[in-house]
């Protein structure tokens, strides 16, 4: 156990049971792998919608230009340019890849404390011809972390991201389950069933949906046409604050998610987001998967004032635009609307329902025309009470989880990352400051968003940051080298420095690690 990220090294040189074949399955929402082809993505020559994630490697990647594909298989280490016709139409595939993360480090807190990741599991992959596909992930993990980290874990029973969380000798138990069934009829439709996470947005964060917490089932229906991309996700999700902490008392909670992108011009990129979400029973009935949300075309709040429902609904709006000719550059943002009364806003007394969010950002490829250098800053601001509802069940949250942004509410956040890549070595750095208005008290200042709206101290004089005020600094520097590119396997080392500090205490965790890893989805420690 002294070397615990050697342990897998016997596997990495068979990372596949058969043979690796390019299918149309999605790419995994890794943000590093993204990042490997994201400059291709962004060209104004580029007509993907690159805020609906995860990708496909045929739907979405098969009508790119062949310089394009050209350049992203040199990068990622995969075959991503066109197949002859009579492969395309005749061959299936199937594979199955071995899942590996081993990671040793040292986190000090108050003392040196060592802290051991170790997780292991299978991926299946098949295609059949072009038109179907599947995809099943089994991660099983037992892992120690950080001090902070593992703090949350005892609160809420749920490792970051995996779901579920059992008491070991190591630390923590956990498994991991993901997958769908992708069928693509012809060029215009998609349809697929499954339980995985999703990503909507061009930033590191997303204020409508983000894939921070564990994996839902869902239904989704993409339409592609013109320069319009719209999807329909329907989804079944957990509430799991009940104190017993056992699967059989999580209650069921539903959500409806829309959202249309339009490639308004060859720069230009604009969408609409909306969403609702509500409980499956209350002391009344049990409600199940409500038909009326059913409906692919409408929006839900006249749908909801119709219902004289209480349930939870948001509406957004996002934009991209592209500028730059060698240097490839773009500005991004989201804006998310919980409640609006303009008449309130105008006023401008701080009135708890005025619940909005916004996201401004920016990134440049090829930054001082060094090639494979880019950059990323975004700036994140989330009012009080946004995300949270009357009814604790209807919460915007999934598995004691946010399903938009780790930080809930009540915050302000910049976080910009740096990221060079040359030939099979990569370096991050990533700096974060966030100021988070916490609960002070036993008063609900709106940053919990798993606590009830109806709670709130005070109807007006609500502002950003209110509450116990505390700031949150987070640096990390890590170097990464790709062992087995096509296989995703990696091998990193790193530091991360944490420090978290309001009036009432002060708490810094610094942490080295080392290891190896497959990587195959996104994991936020950054919180």
């Amino acid at each position: 156990m002294k070397f615990p990220f050697l342990l897998p090294s016997a596997f990495c040189l068979l990372p596949s049971v058969f043979t690796f074949s390019q299918s149309n399955q999605n790419i995994p929402l890794y943000k590093e792998k993204l990042l490997l082809f994201e400059k291709q993505l962004n060209s104004k020559e580029c007509k993907i919608h690159t805020s609906i994630k995860p990708f496909s490697n045929n739907a979405e990647l098969e009508a790119l230009s062949d310089s394009i594909k050209q350049s992203m298989t040199r990068n990622v280490g995969r075959d991503f340019k066109s197949r002859p016709a009579s492969e395309k139409k005749d061959k299936s595939s199937i594979s199955a890849n071995g899942i590996f993360s081993s990671e040793f480090g040292y986190a000090q807190t108050n003392a040196l404390q060592g802290k051991l990741l170790l997780e292991g599991g299978l991926s299946l992959e098949a295609r059949i011809k072009d038109k179907l596909s599947f995809n099943a992930t089994f991660l099983s993990g037992n892992s120690s972390f950080p001090s902070y980290v593992d703090t949350f874990i005892s609160n809420t029973h749920v490792v970051p991201g995996m779901g579920s969380a059992y008491s070991s000798k190591q630390g923590y138990s956990y498994q991991y389950y993901s997958g769908y069934l992708s069928y693509s009829p012809n060029k215009i439709f998609n349809f697929q069933i499954g339980k995985d996470k999703h990503f909507w947005g061009d930033g590191y964060r997303s204020l409508f949906l983000s894939d921070v917490s564990n994996s839902f089932p869902f239904l989704k229906i993409s339409t592609t046409i013109w320069k319009i991309k719209y999807v329909c996700l329907y989804t079944g999700m957990k509430d799991v604050t009940n104190p017993s902490g056992f699967k059989k008392d999580f209650l069921n909670k539903y959500g409806t998610f829309h959202y249309l992108s339009w490639n308004a011009a060859r720069r230009i990129n604009v969408a609409l987001f909306e969403s609702i979400i509500w409980q499956g029973t209350d002391s009344n009935r049990v409600r199940n998967y409500d038909v009326n949300y059913l409906n692919p075309v409408i929006f839900y709040r006249p749908v909801e004032y119709s219902l004289g429902s209480s349930d939870n609904a948001f509406l957004g709006f996002a934009f991209k635009i592209k500028i730059g000719k060698r240097q490839r550059q773009q500005f991004y943002g989201q804006i998310i609307l919980d409640e609006f009364l303009l008449s309130e806003v105008k006023a401008m007394n701080g009135w708890w329902a005025n619940k909005q969010g916004l996201q401004l950002g920016f990134k440049c490829f090829d930054l001082f025309t060094i090639k494979n250098l880019s950059f990323q800053t975004e700036g994140n601001a989330v009012r009080p009470y946004t995300y949270a509802h009357g009814s604790v069940q209807q919460n915007y949250t999934h598995y004691n989880q946010p399903l938009a942004h780790p930080l809930g509410a009540n915050f302000a956040e910049s976080v910009s990352l740096l990221n060079y890549r040359y030939k099979k070595f990569a370096v991050e750095a990533k700096a974060l400051y966030a100021i988070v208005g916490k609960d002070e008290g036993g008063n609900n200042w709106g940053q919990n968003i798993f606590e009830s709206y109806t709670t709130r101290p005070n109807e007006y004089g609500n502002c950003l940051g209110q509450g116990l005020k505390t700031s949150l600094l987070y640096t990390q520097l890590k170097l990464s080298y790709y062992l087995i590119p096509s296989a995703d396997l990696l091998a990193e080392a790193g530091v991360a420095l944490r420090q978290e500090k309001n009036s009432a205490s002060s708490l810094n965790s610094d942490c080295v690690f080392i290891g190896i890893k497959t990587g195959i989805m996104n994991r936020y420690s950054d919180f």
